[in-house]
């Protein structure tokens, strides 16, 4: 018996494009082939997309998800990977996660191979709402750690990417150990967003952002704000005078630790150190 060794998501049918994906995605997670090809066109997307554990969906250098509607675009399941895909948001109304990962899922351990790469994220809409990327754990047990993001471009969005552990009922949550390598953040309002404690029960601690390029506009308000301990910022931020005030625009909060600030286009009188052991590098 030949072994098929990818899915394409044109084989299968729907009531819409979403239906359509997913079916293709559960099919892949109920067999061994586990790669979802998606053809080189333009997908309108009216309804969540979860990518099953173990599946990895990859879009064509010429696919398009086009987003109509208010509601979470895309979320990965422990062992899920998201390849090359270009998301647009055309619909002011949107003010959702385009990229979601919830701690529940619980990625942990370094032999994991939960993975997003070559992503394009942006707001046609001109609204400026949303968030980009969305890590969030908020139940005892939930973590989401040693996640690789690489090669991200994100435009237009209220929140580039978010990081939030919220304390649990019980137990300890976690968004710990994540790395953002090669990151573009463009035109959005607030470019990195965290929001922990400095440590458990609740801990953003240990994430890196490297060669990180930020363009920040007129819509712009926050470059960053950091909460937890060891979190790492190196980069480059452009045209401070695009933002439209003087105000600091990377909070280091006074729940924030020993962090690693490494930006030198930004002057030290628009950092604002709450925090201890902070390091501001130039």
């Amino acid at each position: 018996m030949v072994q098929i060794e990818k899915i394409y998501s044109e084989d299968f049918k729907g009531a819409n494009h979403s239906l359509q994906i997913q079916n293709a995605i559960e099919f892949a997670r109920q067999n061994n082939t586990k790669t979802v090809l998606l053809a080189d066109k333009s997908y309108n997307i009216t309804a969540p997309i979860i990518v099953r554990e173990g599946v990895r969906l990859e879009f064509g250098h010429g696919t398009t998800f086009v987003v109509y509607g208010n509601f979470p675009v895309i979320e990965l399941e422990r062992n899920a990977v998201l390849t090359g895909a270009y998301i647009a948001i055309d619909d002011a109304a949107f003010n959702s996660d385009v990229i979601r990962l919830d701690g529940k899922h619980k990625y942990y351990n370094v032999w994991n191979r939960t993975k997003i790469e070559e992503l394009n994220v942006i707001n046609w809409s001109g609204s400026h709402k949303g968030t980009g990327i969305s890590l969030f754990s908020g139940g005892s047990g939930h973590e989401i750690s040693y996640v690789n993001f690489e090669n991200v471009k994100i435009a237009g969005m209220a929140t580039g990417m978010k990081l939030k552990a919220q304390k649990p009922a019980t137990g300890m949550a976690w968004v710990n150990a994540n790395r953002f390598t090669n990151a573009s953040l463009d035109d959005c309002v607030t470019m990195i967003h965290m929001e922990s404690g400095l440590t458990v029960p609740n801990e953003c601690s240990g994430n890196q952002w490297t060669n990180l390029q930020i363009q920040p506009s007129t819509a712009t308000q926050k470059i960053a704000r950091i909460t937890g301990q060891y979190n790492r910022l190196e980069g480059m931020v452009w045209d401070l005078a695009s933002i439209p005030h003087k105000n600091p625009i990377i909070d280091l909060t006074a729940a924030s630790d020993a962090t690693d600030i490494l930006i030198p286009s930004i002057p030290l009188n628009r950092i604002s150190d709450n925090g201890t052991n902070n390091k501001i590098g130039r």
